[in-house]
């Protein structure tokens, strides 16, 4: 009884509906009559995404064993040497030790600088120094990773950014702009993580080393 009930509600509905639409539909119910389709079109859509979603990450059984991942090749990309690269590069090595920093250099006295720089550390960790002429610094760095995924499309390719927390939140704005352009061209890469490590500047302007 109910049923039949909601069914001939919804009939009548429909028929005031359709003859309201067509009667004012100079008038302004063609709005109406579109919007409410393709709104209704849209939630379903929506609704229909969430689900496939939740199905394709939902474990069949909780007792799924964890994936096995191959030691990731770690790639640090670096402007110059400071206290948050070595902290960056700090961490890489934590992680693994196939280590490499990346420097992207817009001239050859640049380049060669970040070389003689480099060297004098011995941190028995691997440079690349890109000559990038026409100051690209995103392109050749994303050249750069395609090519080491190539050598082994088996292990992933970890990036570890470097970037300082200034001590005012409205600072961050006038910082960290490269990192942020990386991150959102390699969020959608296979294979690819990226991680953040944040260096915290201290009140004496010195450093945190705890970050």
């Amino acid at each position: 009884m109910r049923a039949a009930i909601n069914g001939v509600g919804a009939v009548t509905t429909a028929v005031v509906s359709i003859e309201v639409a067509v009667a004012k539909f100079a008038l302004g119910a063609w709005m109406i009559a579109v919007l409410i389709p393709l709104l209704i079109a849209l939630m379903w859509a929506i609704s229909r995404h969430y689900r496939t979603v939740s199905d394709a990450l939902t474990l069949e059984r909780l007792d799924t064993p964890l994936p096995r991942m191959a030691v990731p090749n770690v790639i640090v990309p670096i402007a110059r040497l400071d206290r948050a690269t070595l902290h960056a590069l700090a961490f890489a090595r934590s992680i693994s030790a196939d280590v490499t920093a990346v420097h992207v250099a817009d001239d050859a006295a640049a380049a060669e600088l970040m070389r003689e720089r480099w060297r004098a550390r011995n941190d028995g960790i691997a440079l690349v120094v890109i000559e990038s002429p026409y100051r690209a610094l995103i392109p050749p760095l994303l050249a750069y990773v395609d090519a080491r995924a190539r050598q082994d499309d088996e292990r992933p390719i970890t990036i570890v950014l470097a970037e300082f927390v200034p001590h005012h939140f409205w600072e961050y704005v006038l910082h960290n702009q490269t990192a942020l352009r990386l991150k959102v061209r390699l969020f959608f890469r296979p294979n690819t993580v990226v991680v953040d490590v944040p260096y915290h500047l201290a009140s004496d302007g010195q450093g945190d080393r705890e970050a």
